[in-house]
């Protein structure tokens, strides 16, 4: 490149037009030209005569005043000096031969000022996270103490054999002392999960004993609500298995316990599957079903997300934190597997996942099958989740068949002054109704109307009175 071409007006526009610090030097080092930033930056303007290279690089120790080249043809960093004795770090590059040569250099010192201060944001971060994770620790901890106090003498005065009003309210009492202890835990898990100090065991336990803990677990809060569950274990899975049998629970008993929550009407449905078996390894694949309220596509995103649910209604409604969901996507994710959602508007939803598990020898040994024990089924059939709203137009046998389960089981709960239960039956029986004609979907309101009021004589003959309304309108369909 000749000369006279660098010094046409259109080549110094466009070098003064660039982002890019540029000099022109000889081989001698001496510079000859550099263009807008280059006189900005190292505040000699336009004077560079007689100036070398040596003035802007003095870290550079030119032998024999003649400048290395070769060590500039690569992209390389240094420190480029002003005129006024301060420098700045640069990344530069040399292009040129024959006495015109090019010096194309970058000046990174805000990259360099940023990569500190992401650095001392890391550790500033680091330093909160600890500092936050010992104080959610003590907190959960001095909260148990008077949580598990509080429950300790509830249960003595129960045990006393209180009636009526104040045994009502002392089951209150247990039932909040239960879900502030759920939320305590959930608040630890995740603060151990953010910190990354969740650690997965792996110890032996009978997975099919597990399964029907955990199911046993829930079966109070099934019947009290009317709901029908079933449990089907592909009987390859081995009896004894390898893995974290706590935090497999927890995982399973977060998909029952939202079933149970979030169904009103109808049945929660469990199939475990052997899906790979690589040597001692193998993979389990899980779905949990309901006829409960459903989710629409665009509530989906939110489901798994910490702190967050679908509607503040449910918060209301249903209760939470919107930690267990996030917890246990972590907790699947953390025994190699994934987390799977299929639901529509009310028409249930059904969650799928997988978890990796080892054999144990005790399996190998005896090749068992878990036939032993004893899971909770139901001798009534269920329909297909694309049926279930078959449970809510009147007239149909599913329909039928569960006003009279929750009638019955509401007649029971008032005759034992259980009126907590029985308002929550009232309401699944008016739930049941809504496509009913409207003289029995008045009768339903009515009902409910005198359960919730405690009134025993007149939810009884509200209770009569629909029944006998009910069985007229079903025996002319």
């Amino acid at each position: 490149m000749g000369e006279e071409v660098l010094q046409g007006e259109i080549i110094h526009d466009i070098a003064d037009a660039s982002l890019e610090i540029i000099l022109r030097f000889d081989d001698e080092g001496k510079i000859l030209y550099g263009n807008s930033l280059a006189q900005e930056e190292l505040g000699y303007g336009n004077d560079w005569q007689m100036l070398g290279l040596e003035k802007v690089f003095p870290e550079l120790h030119l032998e024999n005043e003649s400048f290395p080249l070769d060590a500039a043809q690569k992209m390389t960093e240094g420190m480029m000096y002003r005129k006024n004795g301060t420098c700045f770090p640069v990344r530069m590059k040399v292009k040129g031969s024959g006495g015109q040569n090019l010096l194309f250099a970058i000046n990174v010192a805000k990259r360099v000022e940023t990569e500190r201060k992401l650095v001392r944001m890391k550790e500033e971060m680091e330093e909160t996270m600890k500092v936050r994770n010992e104080f959610v620790a003590n907190v959960t901890h001095e909260l148990r103490t008077p949580v598990n106090g509080i429950r300790g003498h509830v249960t003595n005065l129960l045990e006393n054999g209180v009636t009526g009003d104040v045994k009502n309210t002392l089951d209150i009492i247990i039932r909040c002392c239960d879900n502030m202890s759920a939320i305590i835990n959930n608040i630890l898990d995740f603060s151990k999960l953010e910190a990354g100090k969740f650690v997965i065991e792996q110890k032996e336990f009978n997975f099919y004993k597990m399964v029907n803990h955990t199911v046993e677990t829930n079966i109070p809060a099934i019947n009290a609500k009317g709901l029908r569950i079933m449990v089907n274990i592909d009987k390859t899975i081995p009896e004894y298995l390898i893995g974290d049998e706590l935090r497999l629970t927890q995982i399973l008993n977060n998909f029952l316990s939202n079933a149970v929550k979030f169904t009103s009407v109808g049945y929660i449905n469990i199939e475990v599957t052997k899906t790979v078996q690589f040597d001692d390894e193998i993979e389990l694949f899980f779905v949990v079903s309901d006829t409960g309220i459903g989710i629409s596509p665009e509530e989906k995103d939110k489901l798994f997300k910490s702190f967050s649910q679908v509607d503040a209604s449910i918060t209301r409604k249903y209760g939470g934190t919107g930690l267990g969901l996030a917890i246990t996507k972590q907790l699947i994710e953390l025994m190699q597997g994934s987390v799977h959602l299929d639901s529509e508007k009310g028409k249930g939803s059904s969650f799928s996942f997988s978890v990796r598990l080892n054999m144990a020898q005790k399996s190998k040994e005896e090749h068992t099958v878990g036939e032993q024990f004893e899971f909770i089924n139901q001798d009534q059939e269920m329909p297909g989740f694309d049926n279930v709203e078959k449970f809510f137009q009147f007239g149909t046998p599913e329909n039928v068949q569960e006003i009279k389960g929750k009638m019955e089981k509401l007649i029971l709960c008032m005759e034992v002054d259980a009126w907590d239960k029985a308002e929550n039956f009232a309401h699944n029986i008016k739930e049941l109704l809504e496509q009913a004609p409207k003289d029995l979907k008045r009768a339903a309101f009515r009902l409910e109307m005198n359960v919730r009021k405690g009134d025993h004589d007149k939810s009884v003959e509200q209770y009569d009175n629909l029944r006998i309304m009910f069985e007229e309108a079903i025996g002319g369909i």
